[in-house]
């Protein structure tokens, strides 16, 4: 009995010792406390699954009074934010393009004949199938709105002749919601695997005791975060490639941009991750600290990143923070790459914030790692 007292008040030594290594250090206090309560108001304000706030465009052939109050409709709707008309098919496809409009109505010239008629008037929605729930969610709204349109004009609730709907899926057309999923999945799990990977680089070496070995090297701090940086880009290198050749083997993934290109632009968003990871672990002491961060940085990063819920539903000072966000890029580069071949343009808008991004970060890692040094 005396034995089991003795090994339970070890045991309880041990464990208070734990807490006190814990708590007394302010960086794990900061850690442990502010990120759940962090996580808590970014969650609650940027995840919805409600629809809201869309660009739209209009192309009114018609352009009688039937129309333009079809068009009021819409407009004086909760889920549509911004309305742009277009004068051609041309405007139209470069908008929906360059992910400017997320829906275009397009109203051919008999529509106000027709709806008087009662002779099943015809629209057609142009979604980007890119976000395929969202698309699905959107054309279910915008049915309800024609539907009530039609009562207000016919007084017949359901419509004898309901207005026809085309709806085209672009990009996208059968709305396979497992292209969305595993092109952001890639996304996710490389960042995760490169945060990781550079965040406890230099906090492992403290640790370990073997960062003063690097410190007498010829090696000035700029260049041994780039030596950290190589290996972790490889390794996610390969990851990629593994998740590269998954999606398209088992899911059917289309590469239409060219897997040279995709390669390039990854480099891209792999550079930039990497100079975030590093900053993390410059400022941490201990790899339980680095972990902590990561998970510090990761969670808005995917709340805030687009994927869950479409960041013109967000708060606009949330909306602020994706244009430091990695992640927002990648997924809209990434969609890009893979669903269509987008330009040149296109890309170039995508991948200088991540470059500067990358250059930013880097550069204030390894300033600090100097200033610690020093």
């Amino acid at each position: 009995m005396d034995t089991l007292v003795a090994k339970f008040a070890a045991i309880w030594a041990l464990v208070i010792k734990e807490f006190q290594m814990i708590w007394s250090d302010p960086k794990n206090r900061a850690m442990i406390l502010l990120p759940p309560l962090l996580m808590l108001t970014v969650f609650a304000f940027s995840a919805t699954f409600e629809v809201n706030r869309i660009s739209m465009l209009v192309y009114d052939q018609d352009n009688t009074p039937v129309s333009r109050a079809l068009i009021d409709k819409i407009a004086n709707t909760p889920y549509v934010k911004h309305l742009y008309f277009v004068n051609n098919p041309q405007e139209l496809q470069e908008n929906i393009d360059n992910e400017k409009a997320f829906v275009a109505l397009t109203i051919p010239q008999d529509f106000g004949k027709k709806i008087y008629l009662e002779d099943a008037p015809k629209v057609q929605l142009i979604l980007d199938g890119r976000k395929s729930n969202t698309a699905q969610v959107v054309s279910g709204y915008l049915t309800q709105v024609f539907a009530a349109f039609q009562y207000e004009i016919n007084g017949v609730n359901p419509p004898q002749s309901p207005i026809k709907i085309s709806v085209r899926n672009w990009f996208n057309p059968n709305l396979n919601y497992q292209w969305y999923i595993v092109i952001s999945f890639m996304g996710v799990l490389i960042t995760v695997m490169m945060l990781a990977i550079t965040a406890l680089s230099v906090a492992q070496e403290k640790e370990l005791g073997t960062f003063d070995q690097i410190l007498i090297s010829p090696l000035k701090p700029f260049e041994i975060l780039i030596g950290k940086t190589i290996p972790a880009i490889t390794v996610a290198y390969m990851d990629f490639s593994i998740m590269l050749i998954a999606g398209s083997y088992i899911f059917d993934i289309p590469a239409e941009s060219g897997y040279l290109l995709i390669y390039s632009c990854i480099f891209v968003f792999l550079f930039s991750i990497a100079g975030i990871g590093l900053f993390i672990s410059t400022i941490c002491n201990t790899q339980q600290q680095a972990i902590f961060g990561v998970f510090a940085f990761l969670a808005p990063t995917f709340l805030l990143s687009g994927f869950i819920t479409p960041i013109e539903n967000m708060p606009m000072a949330l909306q602020k923070f994706s244009v430091i966000n990695p992640l927002t890029y990648f997924f809209r580069l990434s969609r890009g790459l893979f669903l269509k071949n987008i330009d040149s343009a296109a890309i170039w808008a995508d991948v200088w914030p991540l470059l500067i991004i990358g250059i930013c970060t880097l550069s204030f890692a390894s300033w600090f790692f100097n200033k610690r040094i020093n």
